[in-house]
């Protein structure tokens, strides 16, 4: 697997070089760009099978750099420090990333992940559709965020954002309930799935359960509370969060 790292910081490059050359030695690293504008035509013209990107550079974001080779077919993880933004467009998209330090179980792993993905034949279609979404994320061209791509066990679920009713905790899973009747598992716990979405029309009701604001028809004042959803599902309000589901539904 040849790869190419992307970051502005010398010795974040030098760690991450480190770290593949101990860890995963079946990838070869074929280039290190510190400067984006270089690393773009460097990827264009080597077409890498993998391509660790740093989020936070100077003139062409990480983002830029992918939207500038978003014709490529090729795997990408994403290298950043903590900034709650970028991994939320991150994770709006389902596309991998690392959090310096890089820890070497998520890269073993994310590296793992990325080879699988390269090996499927499907992979050009899903990786436009990922981008896609990222960059709807971070250059919007209409008001508001419309899609979601979502890792299952089968795949990755593109699924419009206004069709989910509610997402329900599942372990270490997520059941996702669509306006279609059609329920799908994530394999990310429920509170990875409520920091990916908007808090204006998602609130998380009981600690099982995330709902759409927009999705409830009825609230039913027993106990702590209930709401009635598009679906017919009645959904338990935790009691200490009576009040703030319905400030928030009175604020829709």
């Amino acid at each position: 697997m040849r790869a190419i790292i992307v970051d502005d910081e010398t010795n974040c490059i030098e760690m991450l070089s480190l770290l593949l050359i101990r860890y995963c030695p079946h990838v070869a690293i074929i280039g290190e760009y510190e400067k984006p504008n270089i690393a773009v035509s460097k990827i264009k013209e080597m077409k890498p099978d993998l391509v660790f990107l740093d989020v936070d550079m100077p003139k062409l974001t990480g983002f830029d750099v992918l939207d500038a080779c978003k014709d490529i077919p090729l795997q990408v993880i994403f290298t950043t420090a903590h900034n709650q933004y970028a991994l939320k467009a991150i994770k709006y998209s389902a596309i991998d990333y690392l959090l310096k330090p890089i820890d070497k179980e998520e890269l073993i792993t994310a590296v793992h992940k990325a080879h699988k993905k390269i090996q499927d034949k499907t992979l050009p279609q899903y990786q436009a559709e990922q981008i896609g979404i990222l960059l709807d994320y971070v250059k919007p061209i209409k008001p508001s965020k419309e899609k979601i791509a979502l890792p299952t066990s089968e795949g990755i679920m593109f699924i419009n954002i206004k069709d989910i009713v509610f997402c329900e905790s599942d372990g270490n899973y997520t059941k996702i309930h669509t306006q279609q009747g059609k329920i799908s598992t994530y394999t990310k716990p429920l509170k990875d799935i409520e920091e990916m979405l908007p808090d204006s029309a998602f609130y998380r009701v009981h600690h099982s359960y995330l709902i759409n604001l927009r999705q409830v028809v009825e609230y039913i004042r027993i106990d702590g509370g209930d709401v009635k959803m598009s679906n017919g599902k009645v959904i338990p309000i935790a009691r200490p969060k009576k009040q703030e589901v319905l400030d928030a539904l009175n604020n829709l």
